[in-house]
């Protein structure tokens, strides 16, 4: 550890030397002001693509240093306003006077509050974007681990995934363009934690809603991830990436309507793992390559067509052994993951507007030495996702929404050991539903929302209503909400391919919520109750849908960006109290992943004379309930509590240079996370325990972003 506390310290007097050396700048200041001419404090100033930029006084001024050069795009925004934008040369900008107009408060903009917070049918807490995820300690750059610090979501530093409010990994599903990904993680090493497949760049901003959602969404009983890519990039660049781990390049060449973007990606954890070792003994390091590409097209009449696709494919071996087995095998993996997605959205006359999607995923996955020297498992998942909607706004007062979809799903697991197959399975199913949204301006300050799915099961041919409601009550900058729904999901594969008729799980949320925001500070807080039902259950290989559960608990969020000049800080603490029956747990019992008490506190901050930011994230968590077989009861222990600070800090060495570098629990605590056993009793007449650790305590990455052409700042991913 003290070795990646001494690179970082180099690493960073390095870095302040060389940005020093570019020490040309120039002013950008002004004033902003509403439509009638009030100036506007706290209005967010920045230089598009950059780093750079600052918040508005109170007599609506601004000022900052940047250095840019040439033609930039300067803007301004804050909450229930429409974005102002300025392009001009940066040596010009000295004396700029931006005016913002509010939002049209018509019945579509209401429940949206600047793009950040949703309030209608959605648990929606931050928005965040790729360069906010870039620049938060502990986030790494993935999308996953940045989402983690927000409240609802439990630390889980061992697996990488997100697990929210009670549920585990699964019952957070993620969307891209509204079209399901059927497996949005990476695979890795058991107690390794998982990254997100997809850059945080590809997407306009990244939104999380822990709960609540509307009817657009299924097939998940905790939270959703909806993601958004770009629309058609303006810009020909080329860029590459040089990091600890890895290398990647590409670029997006652009036309008048259109532009295609593409990436690649290569990572190898061997030359890291000489530096740094972790507790596996690799036969072949972590390798994975990854190719990405989008094709977007805006056509006439207010259309756009986005098509995208990525491929990636992982592999590893290493000599592995279970808990109190001292014979050690051979463990080969590879897996091959596919996604294509292809969206058409069009704005048509007297308010309506059209959605069409497909989406398809598959993922393959083989293992050599499962759990025997000489067995092999093999794993495929198959998905197409089809969705069409409309939506109509008869007046200010209401809009209708329409649509339906439908998930095609192939899925087969054999497990053998020569010469016979021991176990397997194959299933072919679909869900398909219906779904209607009625939203109401009640009032000025009241809106609600209706809305209901009708969705069928081919493996057991059951219908199911699942109705959904919410009313939002505003007063001046605070808002009022209340959030009541009914979500099902499948079990998982597992349990579906020995029993193809369990029942669907399904859960009722209920959701109080209170939000404020004023002067650079915003305040959130919600209550929250859930009501599993038909979770699926293993006890003695009888597979049933007779398993129940609660969650309940409270969320608090607090993000601030005006105490300090240009510092931000964001706290989010969760009470989680949870209890489930499910799997092969004989009662009811706090989920072994569930943990009561979450904490995380981020700050960042902007050091304009060597253009950087620096960043320090603090993550706490109360300990894990797990089963000690030597005693009487079940799960009746809890772990050590878990905590990880973390450091990052990211160089803008000239507008075409980043240079960003973190540490994650540079202190490097050893958490724990559960406790495996013996399976047999030894001389003291005892279960032997060992303690599940993360694979590694610490990790250290550097990364170097080059624009190769182009007049804007990098961006991570090309697109």
């Amino acid at each position: 550890m003290k070795t990646h506390c001494r690179l970082l310290f180099f690493l960073s007097v390095f870095l302040l030397q060389t940005a020093i050396s570019y020490a040309q700048t120039y002013t950008v200041a002004g004033i902003v002001v509403d439509d009638k001419g009030a100036p506007m404090m706290s209005v967010n100033i920045y230089i598009r693509e950059t780093l750079e930029g600052t918040s508005s006084r109170e007599d609506g001024s601004f000022d900052f240093k940047t250095t840019a050069k040439g033609e930039i795009t300067l803007c301004a925004q804050m909450l229930g306003y429409t974005p102002a934008y300025m392009k001009g040369e940066a040596s010009g900008m000295g004396r700029v006077h931006l005016v913002l107009h509010p939002q049209n408060v018509a019945l579509q903009e209401v429940f949206v509050t600047a793009g950040n917070y949703r309030l209608q049918g959605s648990s929606k807490w931050k928005e965040m974007s790729p360069v906010s995820i870039a620049t938060t300690a502990g986030a790494v750059g993935d999308i996953y681990n940045g989402i983690a610090l927000l409240p609802g979501v439990q630390a889980a530093g061992e697996s990488g995934k997100l697990m929210v409010r009670g549920g585990d990994s699964r019952e957070a599903q993620t969307f891209i363009d509204e079209m399901h990904v059927l497996s949005p993680y990476t695979y890795t090493p058991e107690n390794s934690a998982a990254r997100g497949r997809y850059s945080p760049f590809l997407f306009e901003g990244i939104n999380f809603s822990s709960g609540g959602f509307s009817s657009d969404y299924s097939q998940s009983l905790s939270s959703v991830l909806p993601l958004t890519t770009k629309d058609e990039s303006p810009v020909t660049k080329i860029g590459v990436s040089l990091l600890s781990v890895g290398m990647g390049g590409g670029g997006t060449k652009a036309w008048a309507n259109s532009s295609l973007s593409f990436n690649g990606d290569y990572q190898n954890i061997g030359p890291y793992n000489k530096l740094f070792p972790d507790s596996y003994d690799w036969i072949n390091p972590y390798q994975r390559i990854s190719g990405e590409s989008q094709f977007r097209k805006t056509l006439a009449n207010k259309g756009i067509w986005k098509t995208y696709l990525a491929y990636d494919r992982t592999s590893f071996a290493q000599h592995t052994s279970e808990a109190f087995n001292p014979i050690n095998r051979r463990m080969d993996f590879e897996e091959d993951n596919l996604y294509l997605n292809s969206t058409f959205r069009k704005t048509l006359g007297k308010g309506y507007k059209f959605f069409s999607g497909v989406a398809i995923s598959s993922n393959k996955k083989r293992m050599d030495g499962a759990s025997l020297a000489s067995d092999a498992l093999k794993e495929t998942e198959s998905e197409i996702h089809l969705k069409i909607k409309a939506e109509k706004r008869y007046s200010n007062l209401y809009k209708l929404t329409a649509g339906a979809e439908s998930m095609l799903r192939r899925d087969s697991l054999s497990y053998m050991y020569p010469p016979a197959i021991l176990t397997g399975g194959e299933i072919s199913h679909s869900i398909n539903s219906l779904f209607l949204i009625n939203d109401f301006n009640l009032s000025a300050s009241l809106q609600g929302n209706v809305s209901a799915r009708l969705e069928q099961t081919s493996l057991n041919d059951h219908w199911q209503i699942l109705p959904r409601a919410s009313l939002t009550y505003k007063m001046k900058d605070f808002y009022l909400s209340a959030i009541a729904g009914l979500y099902q999901q499948l079990p998982e594969n597992s349990f579906l391919l020995r029993n193809q008729h369990l029942s669907a799980e399904r859960c009722w949320q209920y959701i109080l919520g209170a939000y404020h925001e004023s002067n650079g500070k915003t305040f959130r807080l919600e209550v929250y109750n859930k009501k599993y039902h038909n979770l699926a259950t293993n006890l003695n290989n009888n597979y049933t849908s007779d398993g129940y559960g609660y969650a309940r608990g409270i969320d608090l969020f607090l993000n601030d960006r005006e105490v300090v000049k240009n510092l931000e800080y964001m706290l989010a603490y969760s009470y989680n109290d949870s209890k489930r029956k499910y799997g092969d747990y004989p009662a009811e019992a706090m989920p072994q992943y569930a943990t009561r008490h979450n904490l995380s506190v981020a700050l960042k901050y902007w050091v304009q004379p060597i253009r950087s930011t620096i960043g320090i994230t603090d993550r706490y968590a109360s300990g894990r309930p797990y089963h000690n077989p030597n005693e009487e009861g079940f799960m009746q222990h809890t772990t050590s509590p878990y905590n990880s600070l973390d450091l990052s800090i990211s160089f803008l060495l000239n507008k075409k240079v980043i240079i960003h570098a973190s540490a994650s629990n540079i202190l490097g605590r050893n958490n724990v996370y559960n406790y495996t056993y013996s399976s047999s009793r030894g001389e003291d007449g005892a279960f032997a325990g060992s303690p599940v650790n993360a694979s590694r305590n610490s990790f250290f990455m550097i990364g170097i972003f080059i624009t190769l052409s182009g007049n804007t700042a990098y961006d991570v991913s090309n697109f």
